[in-house]
């Protein structure tokens, strides 16, 4: 993935760890809200925004789901998955989020942002299954390379909505 801003290795206004953090897990926060994501888990983890492992870092939550079936044809088997990420999209858009990555982002998959968060959807890794990875902005300056926070985390339960 390609770098958030030329100003990244000295933002302007860096997220302090609890900021990087409540970023993306608010934003998934809100996706799980309005879209059921059927057996879904999440993990965060921050990640380094260049490939140095230098800061700046970002937040980031994973979380995969099954997709839902599709009985439409008399035979289950998961919806498409491009079709599923269209109205998780439409959902998402409704409720303030823009088509498409932050300028200057070229990620593969079906894309939303909104505040300088981007979703992307992608299917797999098995079938049946999907993923939505959500990142956060390259402001946080904390060197996380030895602190234990860049392996994941799992934050099933706060994204539950009861």
């Amino acid at each position: 993935m390609s770098r958030h801003r030329d100003d990244t290795d000295d933002p302007a206004q860096p997220l302090s760890d609890d900021q990087a953090r409540t970023q993306v897990v608010s934003a998934a926060k809100q996706i799980t809200a309005l879209v059921n994501l059927p057996d879904m888990y999440a993990s965060f983890a921050f990640r380094s925004c260049n490939d140095q492992a230098d800061p700046p870092y970002r937040g980031v939550v994973e979380m995969s789901f099954t997709l839902p079936l599709d009985d439409s044809s008399g035979v289950s088997a998961a919806v498409n998955p491009d079709s599923y990420f269209d109205q998780i999209a439409a959902r998402m858009l409704s409720h303030g989020w823009s088509s498409g990555p932050p300028p200057g982002l070229h990620p593969y998959g079906h894309v939303i942002n909104q505040d300088g968060v981007m979703a992307i959807m992608t299917a797999g890794p098995n079938t049946g299954w999907a993923r939505i990875q959500i990142y956060g902005e390259c402001r946080n300056m904390t060197d996380h390379r030895n602190d234990g926070t860049t392996n994941w985390v799992k934050i099933t339960d706060q994204l539950r909505t009861g």
